[in-house]
């Protein structure tokens, strides 16, 4: 997905008890433990080693673009980055590892986490893009919501493009 119009807004409030940070030096840890709480690996040596190979020589920005989301207890139970990529050769802004634990889904907390990640990236970028799997509908629905548009490059994209459509109820021009 692709956003040509990168701008802040404002930010989404958080229900009472939670708290948006930024990363701290030496917090992979906590960051691998969300990531494969949420489900993106199937054990937290596998999301160590992504941090590592991904992050680990850059892990000097993770403090001005990596948010950790925490609970009253101050425990961090969610994770987006505001990162950057090349697409088509081009750098750009890129929503990175948004993720939640479970047991904290549900609650009305990806949004802010979401927005505050987009004020993040709009401080570096003009344009941003996002990766995500056709069969995460809740996150493409709040990627839409915040300007993010479908980026077809193949048939199967149009294909996936078109599920999606149906499922949502919504019309993506297509």
């Amino acid at each position: 997905m692709i956003n040509k119009n990168l701008a802040p807004g404002p930010s989404k409030q958080l229900p009472p008890g939670f708290r948006l940070r930024f990363y701290q030096q030496g917090e992979r840890a906590a960051w691998a433990r969300i990531t494969t709480q949420a489900g993106e690996f199937a054990h937290v040596s596998a999301a160590l080693e992504r941090f590592q190979n991904e992050f680990g020589p850059k892990e000097a920005q993770l403090p001005e673009r990596c948010l950790f989301l925490e609970n009253d207890a101050k425990i961090p139970i969610g994770t987006a980055i505001g990162w950057y990529g090349r697409l088509r050769s081009r750098l750009l802004g890129r929503l990175h590892w948004v993720a939640i634990i479970p047991a904290y889904q549900g609650l009305g907390l990806a949004r802010p986490l979401i927005s505050r990640a987009i004020n993040v990236m709009a401080k570096f970028h003009t344009k941003a893009y996002l990766t995500t799997g056709t069969g995460s509908f809740k996150g493409i629905k709040l990627y839409l919501d915040y300007g993010f548009k479908p980026l077809i490059e193949t048939e199967k994209h149009k294909i996936g493009w078109r599920r999606i459509e149906k499922i949502l109820n919504i019309d993506l021009g297509l």
